[in-house]
């Protein structure tokens, strides 16, 4: 498995790779699983899918709701399926929930509560998303101290989650059994903090480029609006307020590059703390020591 932040580079070393050894890849990203969706999500190239094959992208539309419990069982399938048939795969991404509900078990199953999250987003709307993180706080410090005040979809899952059992999320997490018969050996890349925000920012020019803005435009003629979950994602959300004219496209650019970059800051300290991996500092080198590393793994 090999895990990262946002433009840290994996795409590219996991292609490299997988490529070389005759591997498929099982996609850990939350956004690329919505169709429609290429450029602002910097999903694999037509090219790169021919080369290597990719599983988990393209799966569903972006009004439609995915979790990560629906992950966990989709890519569970996969990767079991192409090991029964001689298959090799790596799991690459940088989506930590994704990766926690796959590798460490699904956790509990509490049916979605509409009335309680409308009440949360309400409460989000009048005082801030810092006010509904407070109230987690109260009641599940542990999963508090492991999310953030902007993480408002999560935030309000975990409260669902408490009033709908009686008991935090953290506690209900421990009884989660990881499956058996899979060993994952995780790499982790990773890259000095303002390269990888240099990097960042380039990408999101090159997207601008590419045509993320028609892009968003399209999929607002095909009806997907703000409440579509896809749409929610950085990158698009953001080009929402240029087309209701209240940002020009310049600043919802520079909107979309900070929202990267401190989306990017949780993913390296949810990785730190979070997941017990091998590091992998990304340069010149960086493919060929993931490479070798695979080829380790697949000896064993």
């Amino acid at each position: 498995m090999l895990l990262g932040p946002t433009a840290s580079g994996k795409s590219g070393a996991a292609l490299y790779a997988c490529r070389r050894l005759g591997c498929e890849i099982v996609s850990c990203d939350s956004r690329q699983i919505y169709r429609k969706m290429d450029i602002g999500t910097a999903k694999p190239t037509h090219e790169e899918s021919a080369q290597v094959r990719h599983w988990m992208i393209d799966i569903i539309e972006p009004d439609k709701k995915y979790s990560a419990f629906n992950y966990a069982q989709d890519a569970a399938a996969i990767i079991r399926e192409r090991s029964a048939a001689g298959g090799r795969v790596l799991v690459c991404g940088g989506s930590g929930l994704y990766f926690q509900c796959l590798s460490q078990g699904i956790g509990p199953q509490v049916a979605e509560n509409k009335e309680l999250r409308e009440h949360y987003r309400a409460l989000a709307e009048k005082e801030g998303a810092v006010r509904v993180y407070a109230e987690l706080a109260a009641v599940d410090p542990a999963t508090a101290s492991q999310s953030h005040a902007s993480n408002l979809k999560r935030n309000i899952r975990a409260l669902e989650v408490y009033h709908g059992t009686g008991a935090p999320l953290s506690e209900l997490k421990k009884h989660m059994i990881p499956p058996n018969d899979f060993v994952f050996d995780i790499m982790i890349l990773s890259r000095p903090r303002e390269e990888l925000y240099s990097r960042i920012n380039a990408r999101v020019d090159d997207m601008m480029k590419k045509g993320l803005w028609d892009e968003f435009l399209s999929l607002r003629s095909q009806g997907y609006d703000r409440q579509s979950p896809g749409l929610f994602c950085v990158g698009y959300r953001e080009l929402f307020d240029v087309e209701e004219k209240k940002a020009t496209l310049a600043e919802a650019v520079e909107k979309i590059k900070q929202n990267t970059r401190n989306y990017a800051k949780r993913q390296i300290t949810w990785f730190r703390h979070q997941v017990k991996g091998r590091d992998v500092e990304a340069g010149e080198n960086a493919k060929d020591k993931v490479m070798k590393m695979m080829e380790e793994y697949f000896k064993e």
